[in-house]
């Protein structure tokens, strides 16, 4: 699965439809989190024990706590699901072991249909 980069001009536009079909799941710090995020996004955190456990394997439930909205990713009715991240620029700058590239192979594992 291709992972693009994209700007918050076509973040914007994915998120200003009438249909919620975009799934934003935040992969900064919790505290980067809490002081500000986009509506209606999931932040993406884990221990370091089971970030360590799970050897670069772990499954949606980690990745998206939530039930409904981990039904509704399943499901297939999210199009696009986006990873923000305020640590890198390019795919190629992302830690193997980060919480961002674990998430994005956990999804590549389950695409859910969603680009």
């Amino acid at each position: 699965m291709e992972v693009p980069t994209i700007d918050s001009a076509s973040l914007r536009d994915l998120l200003e439809g009438d249909d919620p079909d975009c799934l934003v799941l935040d992969c900064r710090s919790f505290f980067s989190f809490s002081s500000s995020h986009i509506s209606g996004s999931s932040n993406v955190r884990f221990s370091t024990i089971v970030r360590r456990r799970a050897r670069g394997g772990l499954g949606l439930e980690h990745i998206v706590p939530n039930e409904e909205t981990r039904n509704r990713l399943l499901s297939g009715e999210y199009q696009s699901v986006v990873f923000l991240d305020d640590r890198s620029l390019e795919m190629g700058e992302v830690k193997k072991d980060g919480t961002l590239m674990l998430a994005v192979n956990a999804l590549c594992r389950n695409p859910c249909g969603s680009s």
